[in-house]
C-alpha cells in the first residue's frame, strides 16, 4: 500500500498580502520594469499576485484603467515646486526634466500619456504646477494653457524615443556612439547635389546628447512664449 504524501497545511503557508489597488499597481510596475509595458495584462498581474483576474476588476475596470493608475503613480514621484517669478524658466526645466526621467524609468509608460489629456491626480497636479509656473513668469493665460499641452508633448515624445532605443538594445554609451556614427555616415553619403546642407552639416545634425537637445527644445519654446508676452505687454 502506497504511503500517502503529506500535504502542507494552509496554516504553514505565508499569508498573502491583502489585495488592493496599490498592490495591483505595484505588481504591474514590477512587470513593466522586468518585461515592458506590453507584458502588463490583467491576467499576468493577477498571476503575480497569486489570485484570479476577476479579483482585480473589483479595484480597476480594465487594463486601460490599470495603465492610468500606473501613470498616476509615476507622475506622483515628480517633485513639484511653488512658482517663483524670478526663476520661472529654471522651474519649468526642472519640472519637465523630472517628468521625462520619471517616464523613462518605466519602459513604455510614456505611451499612456500620448493622446490623452491629464486625468489622474498625479498628472493633473503636474499640469497645475506647470500652468502656475508659466503664469508666474508673465505668460498670458491662453498661451500658458496651450504651452502646458505642447511642453508635455515634448516630454512624452522624448521619453517615447528613449523607449524605442531601449527596445532596439541601444542602452549603453557605446550603443549611442555607434548609432550617432551610423546616422552621420548616412548624411555624409547622401547625394550632395540633392542634399547639400545635410551633407555639409552632418556633424551638426547628430551633435548633442539627449539632455542637451531636450533642454534646447524647451528653451526655444520658452523663448517664443516670453517674446509673445513682451510684445503683448508693449
Amino acid at each position: 500500500m502506497d504511503t500517502p504524501v503529506p500535504t502542507r497545511s494552509t496554516r504553514d503557508r505565508p499569508a498573502k498580502a491583502p489585495l488592493s489597488e496599490n498592490a495591483i499597481v505595484d505588481a504591474a510596475l514590477a512587470i513593466t520594469q522586468a518585461e515592458g509595458l506590453e507584458a502588463v495584462t490583467m491576467r499576468r498581474v493577477a498571476a503575480a499576485l497569486d489570485t484570479g483576474a476577476a479579483s482585480l476588476y473589483v479595484y480597476l475596470s480594465n487594463r486601460d484603467d490599470l495603465l492610468r493608475a500606473m501613470m498616476d503613480r509615476v507622475a506622483q514621484t515628480v517633485p513639484l515646486a511653488a512658482p517663483e517669478a524670478e526663476r520661472w524658466r529654471e522651474q519649468v526645466h526642472e519640472l519637465l526634466r523630472g517628468f521625462r526621467l520619471a517616464l523613462e524609468s518605466w519602459p513604455g509608460i510614456a505611451n499612456v500619456l500620448i493622446g490623452e489629456a491629464p486625468a489622474t491626480e498625479g498628472t493633473l497636479a503636474g499640469a497645475e504646477n506647470l500652468f502656475g509656473i508659466l503664469l508666474a513668469g508673465g505668460i498670458a493665460a491662453q498661451d500658458a494653457a496651450w504651452a502646458v499641452d505642447i511642453l508635455m508633448l515634448i516630454v512624452t515624445a522624448t521619453a517615447a524615443e528613449t523607449d524605442v532605443r531601449r527596445a532596439a538594445g541601444h542602452t549603453t554609451e557605446a550603443d549611442r556612439v555607434h548609432a550617432v556614427s551610423r546616422i552621420r555616415e548616412t548624411f555624409e553619403q547622401l547625394p550632395p547635389d540633392r542634399f547639400p546642407l545635410l551633407v555639409a552639416h552632418s556633424s551638426e545634425m547628430v551633435s548633442g546628447v539627449g539632455d542637451a537637445r531636450f533642454h534646447f527644445a524647451i528653451d526655444t519654446f520658452l523663448d517664443g512664449l516670453a517674446a509673445r508676452s513682451a510684445q503683448a505687454a508693449g
